[in-house]
């Protein structure tokens, strides 16, 4: 059922444009959008932000996704351009995010990905000063007609009307602003950010935001490697990219336990939205742990090795300061690791090196060649190395080499083509404009031998976009 009402804008035209509720209930919301947050739709920066994209992204973007890409018409200055041109002209005139812009047309007309759009589509691009109710041909409608046109007034809208009322009074003209609780469609929202704000001021409905965020997820829900950390910039919540969940740090300080805090990637929260949240990472690696029947535990890469006695307990140097009580619960994600017992040797781990100066890891009776001593200054930078005998390193069984960790981001001295590690594959990046998009920075490229590079098995291409599926699906099957 539509339900519509008139509201007042202020607008160059004389007159009420009428605009349209959907009535729609968070109950009606299918599972797979469990993680849209009706009080949060997407980040200011998603709108606002001009430096997302450029104008060859743009046309690259709009070029693979359907016939905007070849689609050319008058702007406003009566100067004939490409759809991509006219976007990036308004997106830098108001700075308004491009990608916003796109998905608002996406939204409002299906234009982005239709092969065959209409005149209709192309003429009220953005939805700007139409509803059900009222005729397109209203002769007081007429300025905001056309592909320019509608992108024009859109961003002038989002810019000059909402923002600066919020930054002026406090609220859009339609009375949203971040901290006010409002109903939309019989359901309480309260919007905290400006963005929101500005949404719920534009389309005035749950249903209507909860495409648009579809659609952002679609696109620009970025799609992270697997064992990837990421921080939010709004919420500098750290997280750990785990099979496609995004699992919570306790803390900086359990994060910096399993991976170099300067190689975390900073990311708008929005982008993790489409990713469900996992339990909580609360116990650095190595945390020794004792449990209400007084079994104690070292916490191991996911897993849980129980410590066979107090005897043990002490022959391993383990620190009875350091044990942390805990509930089953707490530590009920945790498998069940191997017993430590008198036979383990080095639980926590050991840098070792033999009397021809390689070096080795070794934990639980297992040594694993370290190939070179690039893995010494990632992985061991504050750890020495003990020198064990021929006979007891003889004593050992020997493993696979020891291997770069997931999310490593490599290359080879003068070689462009750069990867990034994950479940023991090298994944190629295949261009600038993707490393970017996922938030690397260059100074965290490891060069390494070609050697070691050619050791590990190309997998597939790092793509940033999830595969390609209707506006009423995320993508949570991809994962």
């Amino acid at each position: 059922m539509r339900v519509c009402f008139r509201l007042g804008l202020v607008l160059s035209v004389a007159g009420l444009i009428n605009l349209c509720l959907t009535t729609t209930t968070l109950a009606q919301i299918s599972p797979i959008d469990a993680e849209f947050n009706p009080n949060r739709i997407l980040d200011d920066r998603d709108i606002l932000d001009i430096q997302s994209s450029t104008l060859k992204h743009i046309q690259e973007f709009l070029k693979n996704k359907g016939s905007l890409g070849r689609y050319r018409t008058r702007d406003i200055d009566g100067v004939e351009k490409s759809a991509a041109e006219i976007i990036w002209r308004v997106a830098t005139s108001y700075k308004i995010n491009p990608k916003y812009l796109m998905a608002l047309m996406q939204k409002e007309q299906s234009l982005v990905e239709d092969p065959n759009p209409s005149q209709k589509q192309f003429d009220w691009a953005t939805g700007f000063a139409i509803c059900d109710s009222c005729s397109m041909n209203d002769p007081a409608l007429q300025e905001f007609k056309g592909f320019a046109s509608q992108i024009e007034w859109a961003a002038k809208q989002h810019r000059e009307k909402y923002l600066l009322q919020m930054l002026g009074r406090g609220a859009t003209i339609a009375g949203h602003m971040p901290g006010k609780t409002t109903k939309i469609d019989g359901v309480e929202v309260t919007p905290s950010n400006q963005a929101t704000a500005m949404l719920y001021s534009y389309t005035p409905h749950l249903h209507g935001n909860l495409n648009l965020w579809r659609i952002w997820q679609r696109w620009f829900s970025l799609v992270f490697p697997n064992g990837m950390v990421v921080r939010g910039k709004t919420s500098q919540l750290t997280y750990l990219i785990h099979f496609g969940e995004k699992k919570p740090f306790k803390s900086r300080a359990v994060a910096a336990s399993m991976i170099d805090p300067e190689k975390i990637v900073i990311v708008e929260d929005s982008q993790l939205t489409s990713y469900p949240t996992g339990r909580s990472i609360v116990f650095p690696n190595y945390s020794l742990v004792e449990t209400p029947n007084a079994k104690r535990y070292l916490l191991v890469d996911g897993n849980k090795r129980f410590i066979a006695g107090r005897k043990i307990f002490l022959k391993f140097g383990f620190n009875e300061d350091e044990v942390t009580e805990v509930t089953e619960a707490d530590i009920g994600d945790y498998q069940d690791g191997p017993d430590i017992t008198a036979a383990t040797l080095y639980p926590t781990g050991l840098l070792a090196k033999d009397a021809n100066a390689h070096y080795w890891y070794v934990e639980d009776g297992v040594r694993q060649l370290i190939p070179d001593k690039i893995f010494l200054q990632l992985y061991f930078k504050r750890r020495s190395a003990k020198l064990l005998s021929t006979a007891k390193l003889a004593s050992l069984t020997i493993g696979d080499p020891y291997g770069l960790h997931d999310g490593e981001l490599i290359k080879v001295k003068g070689h462009p083509a750069t990867f990034v590690i994950e479940n023991g594959l090298r994944r190629p990046i295949p261009s600038e404009a993707v490393f970017i998009e996922l938030g690397w920075k260059w100074k965290n490229v490891v060069v390494i031998p070609a050697k070691i590079l050619e050791s590990y098995p190309i997998g597939q291409v790092v793509n940033i976009q999830p595969e390609n599926k209707s506006d009423n699906q995320l993508l949570t099957s991809k994962f």
